[in-house]
């Protein structure tokens, strides 16, 4: 009991008594929601993480499992196929082999009808008994490049059976080279013709005109203007015209390198050009073109061409859009006449030439020909004349870059041997990166993986002209063609013929000829044919609903070749000489 007059003292406060820290306030129900939730994401992230780890695992086993099963099956298949009591099992993984290759190769996998398998059957009975009867090819190999040509090949029977097979179109040819020389020897019997004439008595360039030509040489040729009517006067006939055929074609007895031909060949395009580009003879000279190119199994051309300016008696000249509208009123009427032709397209191809000057010009005229004949020029190329050892890359040309991308190139590139440096080389691989839509007459990209698998990826074509290769003596036996392998590993090529009249050939047959023949040997068969005629027109400059319409027309030509050549008395027979 407390003392009276003692204060009382409360047991919680008491001195004796610690006080408690106070508590922290219970979590809201909010929180723990969140904090449940976290500690749930953690647990299904951790969970997918070994969940993952698993199945790597699992697929890695499955894989040296897969691994194993195959090593241990296919040590068995080769102790079954080389045992030494399986040697006939080795006849029939060879066959296996050689079905792929068949199947790999350009045309492989193309289905004939019946008709075309009885076709195929007869066409290589042809090839056979030709060879056995011309020996063409035995005597052609370790010859001088003059010894193959039209007047050796145009007298068997394949020849003239691949002259009247649809070839679809013909893809690289210039203006220059697609003129017989006969008629061009009949041009130069017009009035009025003058004739440039250098110190050795040669030709180098003709001009029609009233008055004496006011026209300076080039800097590579000196020469004096002369009437072409007093040669004619004042030389033997005959001996004259072999002169003139001299400077317009290629002679027989050939050059002595390839460098020399080029000049030649550049000389002769100058003839040429000072001829067709008098106006009044500018459409003529179309027109027999497309003739020739029909009779010939050709249904559409683009052709190479640096578009000259036109002029006529007075000295007056005309523009680039003369030249092409010119072009565009020839097609017009020529498809009027032929109903299955499909028409010709322009690819600008000046020579290529790295004065600014001259390459602002082409340039402009590119854009030009664009603006006003869309539908006409399918593109642009530069033309080296066999000569890219010695002219800088297509990459430093800066003025491509206007016309980058807004019209299509179709670049020469690869088409020279240079002996001390990669100019063809690099040129190559700058055209792939320009994104050029075909390659021209390039001999190199075998030699290059990643530039074939970079075209072949891209579906870009290779344009061959393998007769042009041999005269100018960058392939003298068409065994070593690099487009051999091409046809072999399935890379998409197109034939073309350059310029086939310099050689006095035809404007495509006989291209094809010694590509079939020559290049693949026993290998060339109606499938290939097929496959390059489709080529030619799936590779061309020629838009969606053109390239239908134009395959429409193609097949029905072959259907009809392939049915006339079954009902033609000519080659019956053959299979079974063939077989012999």
């Amino acid at each position: 009991m407390a003392n009276v007059g003692e204060p009382t003292r409360n047991a919680l406060t008491s001195p004796s008594t610690p006080l408690p820290s106070p508590s922290p306030p219970p979590p809201t129900p909010l929180r723990i929601i969140n904090l449940e939730t976290e500690i749930s994401e953690e647990e299904s992230r951790r969970q997918t993480n070994m969940n993952r780890a698993w199945v790597h695992l699992g697929f890695a086993l499955m894989l040296c499992i897969i691994f194993v099963l195959l090593f241990c099956t296919a040590s068995l298949f080769v102790k079954e196929m080389v045992g030494p009591d399986s040697l006939d099992n080795i006849t029939k993984l060879r066959e296996i082999y050689l079905q792929r290759e068949r199947e790999r190769r350009l045309g492989g996998r193309i289905t004939l009808s019946p008709l075309e398998e009885v076709a195929n059957a007869r066409l290589l009975a042809v090839k056979q008994v030709d060879e056995e009867e011309h020996r063409l090819w035995q005597s052609y190999h370790n010859r001088p490049p003059p010894f193959l040509g039209h007047r050796n090949i145009s007298d068997t029977d394949l020849y003239a059976l691949l002259r009247s097979m649809p070839k679809g179109g013909l893809l690289h040819v210039h203006d220059s080279g697609i003129l017989g020389t006969d008629l061009l020897i009949q041009m130069t019997q017009r009035d009025n013709l003058w004739v440039c004439v250098n110190l050795n008595q040669g030709f180098e360039d003709f001009r029609f005109s009233l008055l004496y030509p006011d026209i300076l040489p080039s800097d590579d040729y000196q020469c004096s203007w002369m009437l072409m009517r007093d040669f004619y006067e004042h030389e033997p006939l005959a001996k004259f015209v072999a002169r003139l055929k001299e400077s317009l074609s290629v002679p027989q007895e050939g050059f002595a390198t390839s460098r020399k031909l080029a000049r030649h060949l550049k000389r002769s395009q100058r003839l040429i050009h000072g001829l067709i580009t008098y106006k009044p003879l500018w459409s003529n000279f179309l027109f027999g073109m497309l003739q020739d190119l029909y009779q010939d199994g050709v249904q559409y051309v683009e052709m190479r061409s640096s578009l000259p300016i036109l002029y006529d008696m007075e000295g007056s000249d005309y523009t680039i859009l003369d030249s092409a509208e010119a072009m565009v009123t020839v097609s017009n009427l020529f498809q009027s006449t032929y109903k299955d032709f499909i028409g010709i397209k322009l690819i600008y191809a000046p020579s290529r030439d790295f004065n600014d000057s001259r390459m602002d010009s082409y340039v402009a005229n590119a854009q030009l020909l664009k603006k006003h004949f869309p539908q006409l020029l399918a593109g642009f190329d530069l033309v080296s004349h066999g000569n890219e050892c010695e002219l800088p890359p297509l990459s430093r040309i800066s003025q491509l870059s206007k016309l980058f991308k807004k019209v299509d190139f179709y670049f020469h590139a690869g088409d020279s041997r240079c002996q001390d440096n990669m100019q063809p080389d690099v040129n190559l691989i700058d055209a792939m990166l320009l994104g050029s839509k075909r390659i021209g007459n390039s001999l190199n990209v075998p030699l290059h993986s990643e530039v074939m698998r970079g075209l072949h990826f891209l579906n870009v074509a290779v344009e061959v002209c393998p007769l042009s290769n041999h005269y100018l003596e960058y392939v003298n036996d068409f065994r070593n063609h690099p487009a051999a392998y091409l046809i072999a590993a399935g890379f998409p090529i197109v034939i073309g013929s350059d310029y086939p009249y310099f050689w006095n050939a035809a404007p495509l047959t006989d291209d094809f000829y010694v590509a079939f023949v020559g290049m693949v040997g026993g290998n060339g068969n109606l499938r290939l044919l097929k496959q390059l005629a489709k080529n030619s027109l799936l590779h061309s400059a020629l838009n969606g609903l053109e390239k239908t319409r134009a395959m429409d027309k193609w097949k029905c030509n072959w259907n009809r070749w392939i049915k006339n050549f079954l009902n033609s008395t000519q080659y019956l027979g053959r299979e079974s000489e063939g077989k012999k």
